[in-house]
């Protein structure tokens, strides 16, 4: 019995995840990249978990406001504009402020599979 409430359980999530993937305006790529996350005056190092043309799930123990604009160096190539769009624990939602060719166009190889 709880085997099967278990595999209920699961197929639902990965209907909702299935759900969420339709609703995105961009493709959203799984990876594991250092970056370095810039607000105000301060730097922190971090690791970015996903990314798409629209924005990236940065992994960063701080509680920021959204709306907060800050920008984000991607594996010591890119430097991006971003704002917080939400946070969950030690995850951050940022959103590139500049349009989604703009973004394509600055990572370059790196937006491979996200168009």
């Amino acid at each position: 019995m709880a085997t099967s409430s278990v595999k209920k359980g699961a197929e639902k999530i990965q209907s909702i995840k299935e759900g969420l993937s339709y609703m995105r305006a961009h493709k959203r790529r799984t990876v594991v990249w250092p970056a370095t996350f810039y607000v105000a005056n301060f730097e922190f190092s971090s690791t970015l978990y996903d990314i798409s043309l629209s924005g990236i799930r940065i992994k960063l123990p701080l509680p920021l406001a959204n709306g907060t604009e800050a920008s984000v160096k991607i594996r010591n190539k890119v430097h991006l504009k971003a704002r917080v769009v939400w946070h969950a624990g030690e995850f951050l939602g940022l959103q590139f402020i500049d349009d989604a060719d703009e973004v394509r166009d600055a990572l370059g190889d790196m937006a491979t599979g996200l168009y």
